[in-house]
């Protein structure tokens, strides 16, 4: 990891640490109402999920309306290798590697088709590079995954520059919700899927 990207998570993750506790959670509401609109959302069999730390955008509205719908939902587990795990609300999680809260038992599965996995992000860019929680999970986590699936990053304004650090193995989001809007990224746009299954 470089030296300026380690910089710019420290400093993003403080100022993201200090934000109240009513504005991550009107984010939140606002960041789920715009995810909720996207069609590619609204298509998805399953979706995979983060449970939100350290002020990140929270997510529990977004898993309370996945489980309601009946649609299967994922979280991130560390297997040894990065995986997804089938996790229903109210079961059992831990403590992982860096804080991070992941299910209790549980078999690495695919994601059926069509499919939509939600992000934690700490910077962004219009291109779609992302800067995560340290460590490369997500970036070894998308590289194997299909790369159909749709990868939708949740993020806070402040947290948007126009061109990160990218390194060759980033994996590029499809888009990023802020609390603001939907911005469709303009890297990685050779799937029709994207164009077709983003704007609302």
């Amino acid at each position: 990891m470089s030296a300026e990207k380690r910089a710019l998570r420290r400093e993003l993750r403080e100022q993201r640490k200090h934000l109240p506790a009513a504005v991550v959670q009107a984010a939140g509401a606002a960041v789920c109402t715009r995810l909720l609109q996207l069609p590619c959302f609204q298509a998805a069999a399953a979706v995979a999920v983060y449970v939100a730390g350290e002020n990140e955008v929270p997510t529990e509205l977004i898993i309370g309306h996945v489980h309601r719908a009946g649609r299967q939902l994922y979280l991130p587990q560390d297997l040894g290798c990065p995986a997804l795990v089938r996790w229903e609300p109210g079961s059992p999680l831990s403590a992982a590697r860096g804080g991070v809260q992941e299910p209790v038992g549980g078999v690495a599965a695919e994601l059926p088709a069509p499919a939509v996995i939600v992000l934690p992000v700490v910077a962004w860019d219009r291109r779609g590079t992302r800067l995560g929680r340290g460590g490369g999970f997500y970036d070894r986590l998308l590289a194997a995954i299909d790369p159909h699936v749709i990868r939708v990053g949740l993020a806070y304004e402040f947290q948007g520059f126009p061109e990160l650090p990218r390194d060759p193995w980033d994996v590029s989001m499809h888009c990023v919700i802020t609390e603001r809007r939907v911005v469709v990224c303009e890297d990685d746009l050779e799937a029709p899927l994207q164009k077709g299954g983003l704007q609302s």
